[in-house]
């Protein structure tokens, strides 16, 4: 097998409203104003088409998303709340 490392930066602009927290599942989150807390993680995102303007989609079957999650030996997400 070999290692593939992969590293996604994602920037948003959220409501001020939004805050990070540490949820007790040991993971940041971000608590929303309807109650919910989001964790931000990778979303494989598939297409059979290889040309330009390709529609991809998250949409897989539940045994190939579970070999993928297999696939991971590490995962690190780290959130920051940045003030202007």
């Amino acid at each position: 097998m070999r290692k593939l490392l992969v590293t996604i930066q994602v920037e948003l602009d959220i409501p001020e409203s939004w805050d990070l927290v540490e949820h007790p599942d040991q993971v940041q989150a971000i608590k929303m104003d309807d109650g919910q807390y989001m964790h931000m993680s990778f979303l494989p995102m598939l297409t059979r088409d290889f040309t330009e303007e390709a529609e991809w989609s998250s949409e897989c079957s539940e045994a190939f998303t579970e070999k993928v999650l297999d696939m991971v030996a590490d995962e690190e997400v780290y959130m920051k709340l940045e003030t202007h």
